[in-house]
């Protein structure tokens, strides 16, 4: 029995294979974003670290403390956001390549397509592995001159001011759903 994806969601599944499919693609988005839901976490461990230092400085009016204490609370609200964001728009693309990779095999053209950033390449990497191409994504993305280090869009160093820019914003968080042809998660 082949199953809609606009159907894979706990309440409207076909029962326990319904409930597999949607595990696995939790599954997924957690492998697809492994930095990201780290980054989210490490926020979470600021944001409870500094916002009781923060309320402190502030009863005992250290102005000083409250303004070191306060951004490093804020930053700590604020990173979980942006970095769920982003894990789910690397989620999208991870279907969008495993979908492409399906299709035309391992191509060097379509994982330049996800090689903006590190997030975008571990996407990649997951799709292809779970397709079996992985040696070739990793051995293409080597080739290339990525290292394990290479987190940040290289756009942000040859272009500072795409930061300012809707497109980039919607990039990064708001990658538009898709839907996979081929499968499931």
């Amino acid at each position: 029995m082949i199953l809609r994806n606009r159907l894979l969601r706990p309440g409207n599944t076909a029962g326990v294979r319904g409930y597999i499919v949607y595990v696995c693609r939790i599954m997924k988005l957690i492998q697809t974003g492994r930095l990201l839901h780290l980054a989210a976490c490490l926020g979470i461990m600021l944001f409870c670290t500094f916002c009781p230092l923060a309320m402190d400085a502030f009863y005992q009016k250290k102005w000083s403390h409250l303004a070191g204490y306060g951004w490093l609370t804020a930053y700590g609200f604020i990173l979980p956001f942006f970095a769920e964001l982003d894990a789910l728009s690397r989620f999208q693309n991870y279907k969008q390549a495993k979908d492409l990779f399906y299709e035309n095999g391992f191509n060097p053209r379509i994982a330049n397509l996800y090689a903006g950033s590190r997030c975008q390449r571990d996407a990649a990497v997951v799709a292809a592995k779970d397709l079996g191409i992985g040696p070739e994504i990793i051995k293409h993305y080597q080739a290339r001159g990525f290292k394990w280090y290479h987190i940040l869009p290289g756009a942000l160093f040859s272009r500072p001011g795409i930061l300012l820019t809707r497109n980039y914003w919607q990039r990064t968080l708001f990658e538009a759903r898709y839907t996979s042809r081929h499968f499931h998660y």
